[in-house]
């Protein structure tokens, strides 16, 4: 009964944080459209009409990915097939009508820079989850030393994406918080929040009219993500939960930067980093989960040499079970 009401508590505990995370990005939506509108800062009705028909979609592929290893599992499925085929469509629809109606070149040039720092990063994260105390924790084996490795490894990353950034209109953008958030997310308050202390006090030291703002979405990250951690049964979340809180996180981090810094820098700011650093954060926290997922189920499957011997013991215990046959036919033999 105690188990039960634990996990219960968990349950609305993410409800409540998911809650104030949506309602601080509709918060956020509805600052930028009265700021724009009002001051008629090149962004129209049309443009907002725009990106909601985006993320609409989007959602909705989302949501159709999700359901397809569901349909795969009840066999040869042609719905399976056709449901990739219907995605395939819809991206390419959407890249065609968002790519005429943009100059291509200007627009995605910043994010294929963002996304080539992003890859260097999870290069580093990748090569790291091949050591022993990376995977000791990814099978929920929690120890001082394996703690301290993750801590001292996540916060030179860490560092490393605060310094490595695109600039967009002189305004720098980066996947800081994205790190700090797996690496909650990944080894909870022991990892994640020492994590976020360290990358955001190295945020402030760089100074600016937004460094305070970003120091502190930089610890929040790192306690958002090791709270999250503890409320999941200390494992990390599920591929979509980790991407929806990364999203709803980015959009709390900017409505901080618009809360903690005059308007007339704020806004500006936004406008030119928040598009890119969603797609990073989005899409960092997508490769990431995939490669933990496929790490957890290739240090679960057993090793030949594994396989070998439990086909060994096997065959020893169905030895035994002859032998001891044998031996009552003995003696009934005898009798």
């Amino acid at each position: 009964m105690t188990e039960k009401k634990f996990k219960i508590s968990n349950y609305w505990k993410m409800n409540i944080l998911y809650s104030l995370l949506i309602i601080s990005n509709i918060v956020l939506l509805i600052g930028l459209i009265s700021h724009f509108s009002k001051f008629g800062i090149g962004i129209s009705l049309e443009t907002f009409q725009d990106i909601a028909a985006a993320i609409a979609t989007l959602s909705i592929l989302g949501y159709v990915s999700g359901k397809l290893p569901k349909i795969k599992n009840r066999g040869n499925n042609p719905l399976y097939g056709m449901s990739y085929i219907l995605i395939m469509c819809v991206i390419g629809i959407m890249t065609s009508y968002f790519g005429s109606k943009i100059d291509a070149k200007t627009y995605f040039g910043p994010y294929l820079e963002m996304f080539g720092i992003l890859c260097g990063v999870l290069i580093f994260l990748i090569l790291a989850t091949n050591l022993k105390s990376f995977k000791e924790i990814i099978l929920g084996n929690f120890t001082k030393k394996n703690q301290l490795k993750c801590l001292i490894i996540f916060a030179a990353i860490g560092l490393f994406a605060s310094y490595a950034h695109v600039t967009v209109n002189d305004t720098p953008a980066n996947i800081r918080c994205l790190i700090v958030m797996i690496s909650g997310l990944f080894g909870g308050p022991v990892v994640g929040i020492p994590v976020g202390l360290i990358s955001g006090a190295y945020r402030f030291t760089l100074g600016g009219a937004t460094a305070l703002p970003c120091a502190i979405s930089t610890v929040l990250s790192g306690v958002i993500g090791s709270l999250t951690f503890i409320w999941n049964d200390k494992k990390f979340p599920k591929t979509l939960h980790a991407i929806l809180l990364m999203f709803l996180f980015t959009g709390f981090d900017m409505l901080l930067v618009v809360t903690l810094s005059p308007p007339d820098i704020s806004f500006p700011f936004i406008q030119n980093i928040y598009p890119i650093m969603l797609f990073a954060s989005v899409v960092g926290m997508l490769l990431f989960s995939i490669v933990i997922k496929e790490l957890k189920e290739h240090i679960n499957q057993p090793s030949i040499e594994e396989e070998k011997i439990k086909e060994l013991e096997n065959k020893l215990e169905g030895y035994d079970k002859e032998i001891e046959k044998l031996k009552n036919e003995i003696k009934n033999l005898k009798k």
